[in-house]
């Protein structure tokens, strides 16, 4: 998989979750933490992003300043989330719970997301 494509992917996943935090954010807390405690989804979705992580890694795993060093940390960091995604789910679900427990929150971590994603696709962009 090439730098381009993930870093497209996984922009676009953080926007799919970001702007829902942004005008809806107890909505999407209670659909998000009905989503975690399925521990088929959580294995599913860790090993899926497990895949395209290494996919990623494969190709290339040295972390740089430059734009396509900082989308393999965050393939980096994306195969360690889905690591634990799929070997330590109900610790996840703990986690998440305390963290979307602070309603006021929400929509702080809505704007990380959509920035984050901003930043992923603009990335994709000039790698």
């Amino acid at each position: 998989m090439t730098l381009t494509t993930f870093a497209f992917t996984i922009g676009i996943l953080e926007l799919l979750v970001g702007f829902p935090f942004l005008f809806a954010s107890s909505a999407t807390t209670k659909f998000l933490l009905k989503l975690l405690r399925n521990d088929v989804f959580m294995r599913t979705f860790g090993l899926v992003i497990v895949i395209i992580s290494a996919l990623v890694l494969r190709d290339g795993a040295a972390i740089g300043t430059d734009a396509s060093g900082l989308i393999r940390l965050v393939a980096w960091i994306s195969l360690i989330k889905g690591l634990s995604f799929v070997w330590f789910p109900s610790f996840l679900v703990g986690i998440s719970e305390g963290i979307f427990k602070k309603a006021e929150l929400s929509p702080l971590f809505g704007l990380v997301a959509v920035v984050f994603g901003i930043l992923l696709l603009y990335a994709a962009t000039i790698v």
